[in-house]
Parts: C-alpha cells; structure tokens; sequence
C-alpha cells in the first residue's frame, strides 16, 4: 500500500471511486457502510490537488482512498461547504476562534469498501497532517448525521471534536474540528 500526494493520473481514479461512494449512487442498505455527501468536479479535485493537496492510498496503481484539503478562501466551494463554514462562525478549539485562526478545510476522504476498517484512514490523515503542520494550526470537518460509521471514525478514530450540528438541503451534519499540532 503506497501513501502519497495525488498526481494528474490519480484524478480519474479519485473521480471513480467518489461515484461509488456518493449517497445518491448507493442503497440504503451501502449507505450504512459510510458515504460522500458532496460532489466534486474534476477542476474542483485538481484544484485542491495542485494546492494543499490530495493524499491517496494506491494498492497496485489503483487508488483505494483519498483525502482532500482545501484552504477556507476554497474558489466556488460546494453550497454544503459553505453551510458547514457559516456553522462554524465564532467557534473555538483550544481557546482559538477556528474562523479566524489559520484553518483548512479537510475532506471529502474516502475509502474504497474492501479496504475500510484497516487503518488506513489514520495512515492518510497522519500523512496530511504532516504536510500541512506548521502552514496551518486547524482543520475543520462535516460528517452527515446519518453517516455514524464517518462520524465514529473521525471523533473516536482520530480525535475530531464535535463543534456542533448544521442543516443543508434538509439534511443534518455534524461540523468537527481538529487540532494540527
């Protein structure tokens, strides 16, 4: 298993698996297992690619996972995201206001199903985390209400605290934050 910054031949591979993941292509019966609740365009991943960066987990040349970041000023961010910041307006981790702190934005990240549960999650999150330690001081999150496997994953799995729920589109999420120390 080969963890590293996505290239240009990863987006189709991270495009792939995004649409086998996304809420709206699974049964409710997959959606148990965790899913995406955002799209992202290819201009949109190759974006944050070229910047903060991407982290995929590659097995054989095939991506198996991948974790975005984008900066907070994100160019024509998804409405959710938009949602999820608003959300997050004059809330603190560690006695720091997360707006006004130097924060990013971490996600979408996702897992192809037969590689979840592995440890690969806290493998690509370690990774991130210390590519962009010491240019940032937060990351923030959202985790769908109904996505408790993601929700268990980030706040019991990686230590993301819970900053509180939001609504978008008629749907509840769960804003997380964290610590890049």
């Amino acid at each position: 298993m080969e963890i590293a910054r996505a290239a240009p031949y990863d987006h189709d591979g991270i495009l792939d698996l995004q649409s086998r993941c996304l809420l709206a292509n699974l049964s409710p019966e997959e959606s148990k297992e965790g899913f995406l609740s955002a799209e992202f365009s290819l201009a949109q991943i190759a974006a944050m690619a070229s910047d903060l960066g991407v982290v995929v987990a590659r097995e054989e040349g095939r991506v198996v996972g991948y974790m975005c970041a984008s900066r907070m000023d994100f160019t024509d961010p998804p409405p959710i995201v938009d949602a999820m910041l608003r959300s997050l307006e004059g809330k603190a981790l560690e006695g720091r206001v997360l707006t006004g702190a130097s924060t990013f934005i971490y996600g979408p990240v996702c897992i192809d199903r037969g590689f979840r549960a592995k440890g690969l999650l806290r493998r690509m999150f370690s990774a991130l985390k210390a590519k962009l330690r010491g240019r940032f001081e937060f990351g923030v999150a959202f985790v769908a209400a109904d996505n408790l496997r993601s929700l268990r994953a980030h706040v019991d799995g990686l230590g993301m605290a819970d900053k509180g729920l939001f609504q978008h589109g008629g749907h509840k999420y769960h804003a997380l934050a964290f610590a890049l120390r």
